[in-house]
C-alpha cells in the first residue's frame, strides 16, 4: 500500500477527507492546510473549492456524482487526494459513502464543527438528547416522502433535520400537520455562519409563509404544555394502566407489560406483531421502543379496535398499523417479524405459533402471556413441537392497598410469561 513521507512529520493516508467549518478556510488547522497544499487532486463542492483558488493541482467538483468521485479516486491511487466536505464528514456526510466504497485503510478524516452543532448553539439548546435525521435523498417534488421525520416527531421531543433545499422545511411542516403532530416550535436556521445568517422561531403553521434559503437547518422542539397529556410523552415505556383507554380491566397490566417487553428484546428498528392486542398497551409501548420499526396490532374485537385507535391517537403513534381480524388468518402479507407478542389466541395458539415460526426472522423472539394452566400447557407443547427453546417466568403481583390507617397487599392472579427464540 502506498504511503507518503512528509517533511513536517505528518504521517497521513493517501485519501484525506477534511471538514470545513462555518468560517470556511479560516477554520482549518495548519495540519489540514498543509495536507491540502500537498495534494495532487482536490475534490469538493464549488463553494469548498472556491476557498482554494490558489491550489495548483487538479480539481474535481462534487455534486450528486458520488459514483464518479469514487471511480476517479480509484484511478488515481498513485496520487495524493483530498476530499473537502462540510463540517463533520462522518455526520450525515460523504465519509460514510467513501469508506463503504474505498475501505478504511487508506482514509483519514479530519472533522470540523458541523452546521447542526452551530444551529443548536444559536438557539441555545443542548443537542446530546436530540434525534438527528436527514431529508437528503427524499422526494423533492409533490408531497414528498418524510416518513422517517414523521416517525421521529411521534417519539422525540427534540429533532434536528438536515434539509436539501429551501422548500423542504415547508413540506416537513405540512407532513407533521397532516399527521396531527402540531405541538412543535420550529427553528429555521438559514445560511449558518454567513453574513446573512438568519435564525427564525415559529409555529409549524407559520413555516409555510416563510421564504427560506436553500442552505438551512430545521430544528423542532416539542411544546409539552400543548400535549394532550404530558405524562404520555415523559417516558419511553412504563406507563400506568390509567394512561390507556380500556374496559373492565382488560389490559396487560403495567408490571406484566414491563417483563414481557424485556423478554421481547426489542430493537429500534424491530418489526413486531402484537396478536390479541386488546387495548393496544403492549403495541404502544413496543412501538415507542422500536421508534424506527413497525408494530402490527392485531385484534378481532371491534370495541377493542376502537380503544386501540384511541390510544394510538393519544400517544401520537405513527409506526403502529391496527388490523381488525383473527390470527392466524390475517397474518399473511405482513412484514416478517423479529418479535411477536401473543396476549390472546382464541384457542388457536398452536396454529398461530406455527405461522409465526415460519414467518419470523432467525433469532426472532416469541413471548406469550398465559393466565390459565391450559394455555400454559398449550404454549409449551406447541413450542416443543416447533423445536423452539423457551423459558417460563411466573409473575405474582401483589399491590398495596390501604384501609383507614392500615396498609396491606392484595394479590393478583399470577401470569405465566413464556418466551422463546427461533434458532433458524
Amino acid at each position: 500500500m502506498l504511503r507518503f513521507a512528509r517533511n513536517d512529520d505528518i504521517n497521513m493516508r493517501w485519501i484525506h477527507i477534511i471538514g470545513i467549518g462555518i468560517s470556511g478556510r479560516d477554520d482549518l488547522s495548519n495540519k489540514a492546510l498543509d495536507i491540502i497544499k500537498d495534494s495532487d487532486i482536490l475534490f469538493g463542492g464549488e463553494r469548498h473549492l472556491s476557498y482554494f483558488l490558489d491550489f495548483k493541482g487538479e480539481r474535481f467538483v462534487v455534486k450528486s456524482n458520488l459514483k464518479d468521485v469514487v471511480s476517479n479516486i480509484k484511478k488515481n491511487k498513485n496520487k495524493k487526494i483530498t476530499v473537502l466536505a462540510s463540517g463533520d464528514p462522518g455526520f450525515y456526510g460523504i465519509a460514510d459513502y467513501l469508506i463503504k466504497n474505498l475501505g478504511k485503510d487508506d482514509i483519514e478524516i479530519i472533522p470540523n464543527i458541523s452546521s447542526m452543532q452551530w444551529a443548536f448553539a444559536k438557539i441555545k439548546e443542548s443537542w446530546h438528547d436530540a434525534e438527528i435525521v436527514s431529508s437528503h435523498g427524499r422526494s423533492g417534488s409533490g408531497s414528498g416522502d418524510f416518513e422517517k421525520i414523521v416517525k421521529a416527531a411521534a417519539c422525540a421531543d427534540k429533532i434536528g433535520i438536515f434539509t436539501s433545499n429551501g422548500d423542504e422545511p415547508k413540506k416537513i411542516a405540512e407532513a407533521l400537520i397532516k399527521n396531527s403532530l402540531v405541538n412543535f416550535k420550529a427553528y429555521i436556521c438559514e445560511n449558518i455562519g454567513a453574513p446573512d445568517e438568519k435564525i427564525t422561531g415559529c409555529s409549524l403553521k407559520d413555516v409555510a409563509s416563510k421564504n427560506i434559503s436553500p442552505l438551512n437547518i430545521m430544528i423542532l422542539l416539542k411544546d409539552i404544555s400543548k400535549s394532550v397529556d404530558k405524562s404520555l410523552m415523559d417516558y419511553v415505556f412504563g406507563f400506568s394502566d390509567n394512561s390507556f383507554s380500556h374496559s373492565n380491566g382488560l389490559i396487560t397490566k403495567e408490571e406484566i407489560r414491563a417483563v414481557s417487553l424485556a423478554k421481547m428484546k426489542i430493537k429500534e428498528n424491530s418489526i413486531i406483531w402484537d396478536i390479541g392486542a386488546g387495548s393496544g398497551s403492549v403495541a404502544i409501548e413496543a412501538g415507542r421502543i422500536a421508534k424506527n420499526g413497525k408494530v402490527y396490532a392485531i385484534e378481532k374485537n371491534n370495541e377493542r379496535i376502537e380503544q386501540i385507535k384511541e390510544n394510538v391517537k393519544s400517544f401520537s403513534m405513527k409506526n403502529i398499523e391496527v388490523i381488525n381480524g383473527e390470527a392466524p388468518d390475517c397474518l399473511n402479507g405482513l412484514q416478517e417479524p423479529d418479535s411477536v407478542f401473543i396476549g390472546g389466541s382464541s384457542g388457536r395458539l398452536k396454529t398461530i405459533l406455527e405461522v409465526c415460526s415460519k414467518s419470523m426472522q432467525d433469532k426472532g423472539r416469541i413471548v406469550i402471556n398465559a393466565i390459565t394452566l391450559d394455555t400454559l400447557k398449550a404454549a409449551t407443547d406447541s413450542l416443543k413441537w416447533l423445536n423452539i427453546p423457551f423459558d417460563i417466568v411466573s409473575v405474582n403481583i401483589a399491590k398495596s392497598k390501604g384501609i383507614s390507617d392500615s396498609l396491606f397487599f392484595e394479590a393478583q392472579n399470577p401470569v405465566y410469561i413464556i418466551s422463546g427464540e427461533k434458532n433458524g
